[in-house]
């Protein structure tokens, strides 16, 4: 029988563990590993100890979501003492900035040769489909400031395209329309329900709106039933949004073209 993701990497920890450690891997404000001290022992067991940290975080999140998550939880889970997870990773914030980095390496870049208008539309899309397989740990991506500037790398591209087409005194309203139209997108999409089984309730009490205080809205009920942002009772893991992401996409890039300095890109 194949044991569950956690438990190894539970496993893997308390294993690690048991070695008691002559050094230790800590993290800076900036979420890059350094060497406390000189090793006697083995480093690779030491990096070891760390990726099954970060493995047991990202899946205890993608379970049970940033408000079920804690170090006292995290820890009871490796059958470790919460001080553990504080020795070898630092705080909260470190630690969930390296499960925000964890989960934003994976996602890759479009080709750099490919038209302006192409790259940004694929970017956008693939991370969509990044949020939508792990939307737990996307949403904490979104909505903690965690300690880590590993995960700047991406960013760092989007300026790098934006001052292609010739963004200088407006670069910084560009960047951050690009950034606050996705991320704001895919968040909305993604919003949970207030009770995981609800959606019935939430349904019949839309579908059941006074036409005299909602008179625009039930006029077109039938085309903005669970597909418009407001009127949901599904969520985008669920029914995803795919058309209105695209026809958002294509209004932010058309929009940043028509004020770039280069337009012909």
């Amino acid at each position: 029988m194949r044991m569950p993701p956690l438990v190894v990497a539970a496993l893997v920890v308390c294993a690690l563990l048991l070695e008691a450690p002559n050094h230790a891997w800590r993290a800076d404000p900036g979420c890059v590993w350094v060497l406390m001290s000189v090793p006697r022992g083995d480093v690779a067991a030491q990096a070891a100890r760390i990726r099954a940290i970060v493995a047991a975080a990202f899946q205890l999140l993608e379970e049970r979501g940033l408000d079920g998550f804690s170090m006292r939880s995290l820890a009871t889970e490796l059958g470790v003492f919460p001080a553990t997870l504080y020795w070898h990773i630092g705080d909260r914030s470190q630690l969930l900035g390296l499960v925000e980095y964890r989960w934003i390496e994976e996602l890759q870049l479009p080709p750099d040769d490919a038209p302006w208008r192409e790259w940004m539309l694929e970017l956008g899309r693939r991370y969509r489909a990044h949020c939508l397989a792990h939307p737990n740990v996307a949403r904490l991506a979104t909505l903690e400031r965690a300690r880590n500037v590993e995960s700047l790398s991406i960013p760092d591209v989007i300026v790098g395209r934006l001052e292609s087409l010739g963004f200088d005194d407006e670069l910084v309203l560009a960047f951050n329309a690009v950034i606050g139209a996705v991320r704001g997108f895919v968040l909305l999409e993604l919003a949970p329900r207030s009770e995981p089984d609800s959606a019935d309730v939430l349904e019949a009490d839309l579908r059941s709106l006074d036409p005299e205080r909602f008179p625009h809205i039930t006029r077109h009920f039938d085309k903005l039933a669970d597909q418009a942002l407001s009127l949901r009772w599904s969520n985008g893991v669920e029914s995803p949004l795919n058309d209105s992401f695209d026809f958002l996409m294509s209004l932010l890039i058309d929009g940043l073209l028509a004020r770039s300095k280069k337009p012909g890109r």
